[in-house]
């Protein structure tokens, strides 16, 4: 399974109750790439909250963990938090998730149960199948599934995955590429979905 993301302008956590600017802080995660040290970061929490504009001032590697410093250089707070907050979920929202999430019709599911596999003709034109986080869902379904005859949402599970996934720009957010057919053990979950009475998808 070829899930996998790098992420190292954002530190998340729910450590730090108060922030003051300007104070520095220890901070400590899992992983083996540096954050950052050039450009200023931004801490979120764990629910992806914009809490700070920070700096790193010092950090190491040892065993998988990154310690380090870093200094708070501004604090959101307001409808600046809110603007924020709603870019993050946009753009990182999904990552957390266990799932990723592809539009289908009853007809393509079908043949993907029997074949085993989901494939798109986006495989040979673009070298992946477009999946999506939960977010996105609503956005999608109402451009793209109006007109399908039964639409439905796969959940899928990302560590059943057998083709790598990449989590790439589109759109103004971050969108889980799949490099290769689909294999359908990792749908998990299928929902049927219909326009409500105004014509759209209330999902």
């Amino acid at each position: 399974m070829g899930f996998k993301i790098a992420n190292n302008s954002i530190l998340r956590s729910d450590d730090y109750a108060e922030l003051v600017r300007g104070k520095t802080y220890p901070f400590e995660r899992k992983g083996h790439q540096h954050l950052a040290d050039n450009v200023p970061l931004w801490l979120t929490g764990t629910d992806w909250t914009a809490r700070a504009e920070i700096s790193i001032i010092s950090q190491s590697i040892e065993n998988n963990n990154i310690k380090g410093i870093f200094r708070v250089d501004y604090l959101y707070a307001k409808d600046e938090q809110r603007v924020l907050t709603n870019t993050f979920i946009r753009m990182y929202g999904g990552l957390s998730d266990p799932a990723i999430y592809l539009l289908s019709s009853n007809a393509e599911y079908q043949q993907a149960l029997s074949e085993g596999k989901l494939t798109r003709d986006s495989l040979t034109s673009e070298g992946f199948i477009h999946a999506t986080p939960k977010s996105q869902l609503n956005r999608l379904a109402n451009k793209y599934y109006k007109d399908k005859e039964q639409p439905l949402i796969l959940s899928v599970d990302k560590e059943l995955v057998i083709p790598e996934i990449k989590w790439e720009p589109a759109s103004g957010g971050l969108y889980p590429h799949i490099y290769g057919p689909l294999n359908i053990n990792a749908v998990t979950e299928v929902e049927k979905i219909s326009l409500n009475e105004d014509g759209n998808f209330h999902l």
